[in-house]
Parts: C-alpha cells; sequence; structure tokens
C-alpha cells in the first residue's frame, strides 16, 4: 500500500497531464466493468458496444444516469457508477480550474514568447525606457502604421506597464513587456531578438553596467541574432569599448555614453544653445540628417552648392560608403556622390534658391581670435574627469578653471588631472555648493561660464533636488547683480528638466536624454552613425555658436543665402543662428531656415556652424571672399 501510495504521489506531482491520463483510465476502467456486468448479467438487453457506451456515458454525466433494469446487482451498482462520475468530472473541472489559473499566471509573470517580426527589442529598463518610447512612436507616426516595441527587464510585467502607461505618450505604438534577465540567452529569446528590426541594449547607473551590457550582447550572440539584426548598446567605460564590441561583433554600434556626455555638457558650456541644437537634430519630428542624391549639384564645387538648396543645409558628402563632413570647398560633387543634408521633413524633395548670396554684406574680420575662459564647475561625478579633460582640450591657453565640491572622489583625482592639462590652470576646493554663503564667496559673476554637476553618489531624485538649490541660488545672484555668464545645468532624469526650465538657464542636459536620442538614431538609420560618430569624436567636425559679428552687417536685412557663403570663408558650414535669447522653450535657435529667408542680426546674436578644429588662414579667407566677389559680379 505504501508502495502504490509513493506511486500515486509521483504521478500527480508530474502535473496536470499526468491527472489528466490517470482520470481517463479510471473513467475506462469503470465504463468497462459496468458494460461487462451489464453483458453478463443481461445478455439480451444490449450488445457490448452499445453496453461500453452506456457505461462511459453514465461515468461522465453522472446527473443524467437512470437506474438499470435487471438484476438487483445492475440497480444497486448505478449509485456507485454515479458516485465514480461525479468524483473523475470534480477531479476534471478543478483540473481544467488550476490550468487556467496557472496559465493566468504565467502571462501576468510575462514570460510567453512574442511572436513579431520587424520589431524593434529593448533589453533592460532605465529612465531612458520612456524617451526611446517617445521618440519610436513620434518616428512611426511619420512612417505610418503601427510599430511593436518588445521590452525584456528583470521586473514585474505589471509594473512596467503601469509606469509606461503613466509616463509615455504611445500614439502608434504597441509595447509588450516581458519579464526576464537580459544576460541569459533562455529569456533574451523569449522576445525573438533574431526576427527584430533593431535591439537596443540599454545599461544602469551602478557600477557593473558595463558587465551587464556585455553579457546581454553576449546572450544576443547565442540568440543568434548576428549579423541579420542590429545592435545598438552603450557603455560608460572607455576601456570597455573593445570587449564590447567583441561581443557585439563588427556590425553592432557601441555608443560611449559618458564621454559623449562629457562633451556635450562641454560644448553646451561653451557655446549657450546649443543644447536645443543637438536635441533638435537628435530627436524626431524636427529637422534631422538625411541622404539624398545630388542631381542638379552633380559637377558643383562643395563650396559654389552650400547656399544652393533653399530647404536643407548641406553638410557633407557620402562618397563610396565614406562620410565626409565640411570636406574642402573646392570637392567637386560626382554622380555618385551622397548629398548629406539637414532636412526639416526628410520626406521632402530638396530644390534650388532663388536668393543668391550678396558680396557686399560680408564682413571679413580674419580669423576667429580665441580668447582665454575663466569656468566655474559645482559639483562633481563620475564624469569629471572627462569634462575637465575636454575643457582643457577646447580652451585656449591661459584659462583658468575652478571646481568646489564635496567629494572625496574630486580630491583624489586632481593631482593626477591637473598634471595632464595643457591649456588650463585647474584649483579645486572643498565645499557645500547647497548653501548661498559658500556660492556668494566664489564671486561666481566673475567667471565666462558656470557648470552645475549632478551628484551620481545619490539617488537620481535626490541629485537633481540639490542641483535645484544650487541653481536657484546662482540664478538669483546673477539676476540681482547683472552678471553676464553661461549657465549649464547637469540634469539625471528628463522629469527634473522641465522643472528647472523655470530658473530660465542658458542649457540644460540630461546626459541619459542626449545618449538616449542618439542610440535610437543610429538604431532607426545606421546610416547616420558615421556623421554622428564624426560630431562627437575627438578632433572631428563640431558644431559652435559664433559671433553674427564675424560673418555679416549687423542691424540690417541679409538673406540667410549671405550667411552661408559668409561661414564658407572661414571653412565652416551655417546650419541655423540664434536669435532672441528670451525665447520659451528653443532659446532663440532656428535651424536650417529657408536660404531666402530675410535676417536682422544684432550684437548678441549668433551663427551657428559645422566647423573642424583647425582655424583658417587669413589668406584662405581672403582666397574665399575674392571668389565669392567674383561670383556676386558675375551675377551682378
Amino acid at each position: 500500500m505504501r508502495r502504490l501510495r509513493y506511486r500515486f504521489d509521483n504521478l500527480v506531482i508530474r502535473g496536470g497531464w499526468a491527472v489528466l491520463g490517470l482520470l481517463v483510465l479510471v473513467a475506462l476502467a469503470v465504463s468497462v466493468a459496468g458494460a461487462t456486468a451489464l453483458v453478463v448479467l443481461v445478455p439480451d438487453a444490449t450488445d457490448l458496444p452499445l453496453a461500453l457506451w452506456s457505461g462511459l456515458t453514465r461515468t461522465l454525466s453522472p446527473v443524467t444516469a437512470t437506474p438499470d433494469a435487471g438484476p438487483p446487482p445492475l440497480p444497486r451498482g448505478t449509485p456507485v457508477v454515479a458516485l465514480t462520475g461525479i468524483v473523475i468530472f470534480s477531479a476534471l473541472v478543478g483540473l481544467v480550474k488550476t490550468g487556467l489559473d496557472r496559465r493566468l499566471a504565467g502571462l501576468r509573470k510575462g514570460r510567453s514568447p512574442v511572436v513579431e517580426r520587424g520589431h524593434t527589442v529593448v533589453l533592460g529598463w532605465s529612465e531612458q525606457v520612456f524617451l526611446i518610447l517617445s521618440e519610436l512612436a513620434a518616428a512611426g507616426e511619420g512612417r505610418g502604421g503601427t510599430t511593436c516595441v518588445a521590452i525584456l527587464a528583470d521586473m514585474d510585467r505589471t509594473a512596467m506597464e503601469e509606469a509606461i502607461g503613466g509616463r509615455a505618450a504611445l500614439r502608434n505604438l504597441r509595447v509588450v513587456c516581458r519579464t526576464g534577465n537580459p544576460t541569459d540567452p533562455a529569456d533574451v529569446a523569449i522576445v525573438s531578438p533574431e526576427r527584430a528590426r533593431a535591439v537596443i541594449v540599454l545599461g544602469s547607473e551602478d557600477t557593473d553596467s558595463d558587465a551587464r551590457t556585455i553579457k546581454s550582447l553576449l546572450a544576443l550572440d547565442a540568440a543568434g541574432v548576428r549579423p541579420r539584426v542590429q545592435l545598438v548598446a552603450g557603455v560608460r567605460d572607455p576601456d570597455n569599448l573593445v570587449a564590447a564590441r567583441l561581443a557585439g561583433g563588427s556590425g553592432a554600434l557601441i555608443v560611449d555614453v559618458d564621454e559623449i556626455s562629457a562633451r556635450v555638457v562641454v560644448q553646451s558650456c561653451l557655446n549657450p544653445g546649443l543644447s536645443v541644437v543637438y536635441g533638435d537634430l537628435l530627436g524626431s519630428g524636427g529637422n534631422e540628417i538625411c541622404f539624398r542624391q545630388p542631381c542638379d549639384l552633380v559637377g558643383e564645387n562643395f563650396g559654389d552648392a552650400l547656399p544652393a538648396l533653399e530647404n536643407g543645409s548641406l553638410i557633407g558628402l557620402e562618397r563610396r560608403g565614406r562620410i565626409m563632413l565640411n570636406p574642402s570647398g573646392e570637392t567637386r560633387i560626382d554622380a555618385n556622390d551622397r548629398l548629406v543634408l539637414i532636412m526639416g521633413d526628410g520626406g521632402a524633395k530638396q530644390f534650388r534658391t532663388s536668393a543668391e548670396p550678396d558680396s557686399h554684406e560680408i564682413i571679413a574680420s580674419g580669423e576667429h581670435t580665441p580668447t582665454a575662459h575663466r569656468v566655474l564647475i559645482l559639483g562633481w561625478n563620475g564624469r569629471g574627469a572627462a569634462i575637465v579633460t575636454e575643457f582643457d582640450r577646447r580652451m585656449p591657453p591661459g584659462s583658468q578653471m575652478r571646481i568646489v565640491a564635496h567629494d572625496s572622489r574630486m580630491a583624489s583625482r586632481m593631482d593626477a588631472l591637473a598634471g595632464s592639462l595643457a591649456n588650463v590652470t585647474l584649483a579645486h576646493e572643498s565645499g557645500d555648493i547647497t548653501r548661498y554663503g559658500t556660492l556668494e564667496a566664489l564671486g561666481v559673476g566673475t567667471y565666462d561660464h558656470v557648470l552645475i554637476l549632478a551628484d551620481d553618489r545619490l539617488g537620481a531624485h535626490v541629485a537633481d533636488s540639490r542641483t535645484l538649490l544650487t541653481l536657484l541660488h546662482v540664478r538669483e545672484m546673477t539676476r540681482s547683480n547683472g552678471w553676464r555668464h553661461s549657465l549649464v545645468t547637469e540634469m539625471a532624469r528628463e522629469c527634473d528638466r522641465r522643472l528647472a526650465e523655470v530658473t530660465e538657464v542658458d542649457d540644460l542636459i540630461v546626459p541619459t536624454r542626449v545618449t538616449g536620442l542618439l542610440m535610437i538614431q543610429i538604431a532607426e538609420h545606421p546610416r547616420r552613425h558615421d556623421v554622428f560618430t564624426d560630431l562627437f569624436a575627438a578632433g572631428g567636425q563640431e558644431v559652435s555658436l559664433r559671433p553674427a559679428g564675424d560673418y555679416v552687417r549687423l542691424s540690417v536685412p541679409v538673406d540667410y543665402a549671405t550667411v552661408v557663403a559668409a561661414a564658407r570663408a572661414y571653412g565652416e558650414i551655417a546650419i541655423g543662428y540664434r536669435g532672441d535669447r528670451t525665447a520659451r522653450g528653443d532659446g532663440g535657435v532656428v535651424l536650417n531656415p529657408p536660404k531666402s529667408r530675410k535676417v536682422v542680426f544684432e550684437a548678441d546674436d549668433a551663427v551657428i556652424v559645422l566647423s573642424g578644429r583647425a582655424s583658417v588662414r587669413k589668406d584662405d579667407l581672403r582666397t574665399e571672399v575674392e571668389h565669392l566677389e567674383t561670383l556676386n559680379h558675375e551675377i551682378t
């Protein structure tokens, strides 16, 4: 009996199918026994097949059973069959309910496979998820139809869906959330990455972020993703770039998160309003980088073609798969080249402008004269060393930098940093930057640029609260004393950035937003990767804001085509301008205006240009201006 009971227990724990099989066997056994008794005791009543069918129906439908006619054993056996049927039927109902409950519980856990094709897969969970979904939804509106995004993260599916529903606008976007470990190949297979259009691997804010990213890339390789699917991932430590590229394969696009964030912060500090330009270029729905056939520009020199297009800003050429941003003005455009343009509508066709550059409105003031800067950095984080190094690379000799923070990491890095700087004199001190008295003693008004960094040792909410307090103190001092300096603030969360906008800060940088937008861009449009690599790489082309008075005469209306021609005299490409800095939302930044637009520049206005790091010699400048004057004379 104990052995029989042991075997019964082992059978039951095998699952629902084993119990179902046992019930079927019991039902068949009872039916056979009843049919045999009926045939033996009442041989003329029925034949064996009908007796078997009668016994089976009585067993499975005991509520409809009626007593059998015949000798006493049959009527007395009917209740036994009925009771047996009740037990079997009840067990079957319970088995079905248990199976349904288990299935529903599995669905709630988010473990069912995703059966999609051409979708976007996101591995991991961070604040960037909401930005990615919003941008993909905006991009989907332009394409038409519904886009599917599958998210795999190590958190509850219901919690993910509630968070997304409360923070992201998802028109034309269908989001499927699944619970699993993004570093486990078995879990990664749930979201069908091998059939996806692109896979984005998100990092985290802790020290193990890069290790998990690399493991996720290896898990994708085990799932058979590469080389068919575009992989995009970000790493925070440059030393991990080689390992990440090896794990992701030759087709994976790896973003150096902290280096790019540092460059954007520094460029925005030295060029107030630049964060708006980057936001427009990287975001969906505004101006974007696109590739077009040269059409009637074939045979023209690149420099002459710059002011030719009314609705597009020509910034480079794609030749034999290689991107050339801001090439030499004498570079001839071939029929096999593709134009690299900034256009407001990616589907628009470029057309020539009727405006012609007016050389009489161009001011040839010579080279841009570099001036030393004084920079005050308030706070410190893991990107601090990269930010200091980037300042040193971009500022002329004689510049000064002062860092004030209550962070032991800063003091430990200062000696090594100071010894590696070539253009900047570095000073540092410890202090609580959230206190008004500490900031007042620093003489904030004597600096050209003030940068407030978010403390990444704290949670994002606490870090942004302290940053906002420091920002409000600095803004109040600036207003009260009438100081003129750029003020750039780094925020940890996108939602807190909107709170800080009321302080009229020049630029608000959310590093995760910048890198998130960049990852979306290259995931959706892999050909743009080389363009952004050049823009964000050390020593490549860069976007700057220069005084408008260096290009054209002030206080008189000029065609924007003239501004483009004037910028080319410096070896630069004008892609827009900044006018009224008090404008809400865009800070007066206008990107890719029509060439025929009349613009009146004042002393505080600036031209947004794409330029290399090398300065243009005055002889080259004079040659460009003479060329423009010749063209203008011929046109006249």
